[in-house]
């Protein structure tokens, strides 16, 4: 045990009040109010262009002769209308023996006095490769915007509105990242309106979602707007909880096409048209019974009217504000800001600094630091290892190779383990491991003797490096995912008896509470259940999670590994 245990017991009760404080530390936010007149957006018109899409081509996956016609219809259309459209082709992996073409769609009705200032309006036009029709999914967003782009254009708007229709969201946001990464004049996008997902049935709320792909976050003053345009039409919005939105900050994996453009650094937002009949949707999401006999008039001009003010206030905005994304909403109009919210996520590992200077003074660490490090280093080697063949396996086509994500829920690849690529896996990690025992022994022969006191010093201190790390990269994730080991990791302590060995196990176990809760979850909102571990397999090899990401979870586990052969296996 720790010397001086009530300041460290203290500091961590005070901690945990303040986390449960949050809340009251919270600011009010500037308020933004939608566009206060008469929509124009037609109803008959989006459920037309809707109906089309979803009729004529119903089986326009990425890469299908439907998805190319159904661009060409697209386009037509909206040329048709006198907007300058333009079409952009580039190839990716998608699980193929050859790479498939995907193409965006844009049009662009310029504006007047602003015209250099772009305002995005974006849904995609590809579908599940497990769904007919995907009215819900995609017809019923593509119906809307063409209805968007008809009413914007026939009126005179300041700044510029580009609608865009990008391929390949089912895989990544390909489309979206694409355009976001090469449109020539990206800079001078003020913000991106991602307007996806109208739900079957009649709607009952407008869902909020401001998570960007691996960073960034809706601006408030997007929300705020969105919330205000939804009211107008007495509609209810539906954003997630403090805690979840934290959660949401911790991963930022986003599933729709605002998160490349969050990503990029323009200010973007989705906004879906939620059920209140969610057995029907999750019973048809992406599969062959999502047709358009299930869609609501009645919701389509809800949602369009709701979408029309948005666009319309940020239009006629005379400044599109820069704000600060690193915020936390606590309730509408209300958020935390920056510079609390880092200060409390550093003050969470303020017990393990403690700790290990208290632990450095009674047990001076001498060759241990550099005898442990060894150790630690040989573990994280037979992981890496491990994670390296991973990452060529699909370029030697051992394994399907897709461009950035797995294939998109209730695909077939999902549940069909690939266990030749897994085995190999395994025997490059044991090969590893192999290696790493002899070299180790040759490195640090005098380990075997080493202090288990100032092991573990030297392995919290590893832990306090890997936090450090992890508030630079993303402070929400930080605090997420090590505030267990921070907290919980100081209190294991070397000793012979079993009770104390075991106390240490399930210190170490649970270390990693948050990480397996996460994962669990992630495996329903996927619909994946236990194949949430193969699903996590084809995340690391095709990049959906980072290589930063990736080595500082594969540290923590060397860490607790190292953990456990001091207090836990050892019985002297």
């Amino acid at each position: 045990m720790v010397r001086g245990p009530v300041a460290l017991v203290t500091t961590t009760a005070a901690i945990l009040l303040v986390l449960w404080s949050l809340p009251r530390l919270s600011q009010p936010t500037a308020a933004w109010t939608a566009w206060p007149g008469e929509p124009q957006f037609s109803a008959r018109g989006a459920w037309a262009h809707a109906e089309t899409l979803a009729t004529r081509f119903p089986r326009r996956w990425s890469g299908s002769p439907d998805r190319q016609a159904a661009a060409d219809w697209i386009a037509t259309t909206l040329e048709s209308w006198g907007l300058d459209v333009h079409r952009s082709r580039f190839e990716v992996a998608l699980g193929e023996r050859h790479p498939t073409t995907l193409e965006n769609i844009w049009a662009i009705s310029p504006g007047t006095d602003r015209a250099d200032e772009i305002i995005v309006a974006l849904g995609n036009y590809d579908m599940a490769p497990t769904s007919v029709q995907a009215a819900s999914d995609t017809a019923g967003h593509v119906g809307t915007i063409l209805e968007l782009a008809r009413v914007l254009h026939g009126s005179p708007h300041r700044r510029t509105i580009l609608f865009l229709f990008p391929d390949g969201e089912e895989w990544g946001m390909l489309g979206a990242r694409h355009f976001a990464q090469t449109f020539p004049d990206r800079h001078h996008i003020v913000a991106a309106v991602s307007i996806e997902d109208l739900d079957a049935s009649a709607i009952a709320a407008l869902g909020i979602d401001g998570i960007g792909q691996f960073r960034g976050f809706a601006p408030m003053w997007l929300r705020t707007l969105a919330a205000d345009a939804a009211r107008r039409e007495d509609l209810p919005t539906a954003e997630v909880t403090p805690p979840f939105e934290w959660l949401q900050r911790s991963v930022l994996v986003s599933f729709t096409d605002q998160g490349p453009f969050l990503t990029a650094g323009i200010p973007a937002i989705d906004l879906g048209g939620r059920t209140a009949d969610r057995a029907t949707q999750n019973r048809i999401y992406h599969l062959p019974e999502d047709t358009m006999d299930k869609m609501r008039p009645q919701s389509m001009e809800i949602y369009g009217r709701t979408q029309e003010r948005i666009l319309r206030a940020i239009d006629a905005a005379p400044e599109v504000p820069i704000e600060d994304t690193a915020y936390l909403r606590i309730a509408p109009g209300c958020a935390v800001t920056r510079a609390t919210l880092l200060a409390v996520q550093i003050a969470v590992f303020a017990p393990l600094v403690l700790s290990i200077l208290d632990r450095q003074r009674r047990t001076p660490l001498g060759l241990s630091a550099r005898d442990e490090s060894i150790r630690l280093g040989a573990v994280l080697a037979v992981m890496g290892g491990g994670f390296a063949v991973l990452k060529i396996l699909p370029r030697l086509g051992l394994m399907a190779d897709f461009a950035l994500y797995p294939p998109p829920p209730r695909h077939p690849l999902l549940t069909e383990v690939n266990w030749t690529a897994v085995t190999l896996v395994l025997l490059a990690v044991c090969a590893f491991g192999w290696t790493a025992r002899r070299v180790t022994r040759r490195l640090a022969p005098g380990a075997v003797a080493m202090e288990p006191d100032a092991a573990v010093t030297v392995l919290l201190g590893w832990l306090l490096g890997v936090a450090a790390l992890a508030l630079i990269d993303n402070p929400f994730g930080a605090v997420t995912f090590l505030i267990f080991p921070a907290l919980l990791w100081v209190w294991i302590t070397p000793a012979r008896s079993s009770g104390r060995r075991a106390a240490n196990a399930v210190l170490i176990a649970a270390g990693f509470v948050a990480l397996i809760a996460l994962v669990v979850s992630y495996g329903q909102r996927l619909r994946v259940g236990l194949y949430i571990g193969w699903y996590l397999f084809m995340s690391v090899a095709y990049g959906q999670i980072s290589l930063l990401r990736v080595l500082m979870t594969l540290v923590l586990v060397a860490v607790a590994v190292r953990l456990a052969s001091h207090t836990v296996v050892r019985t002297a």
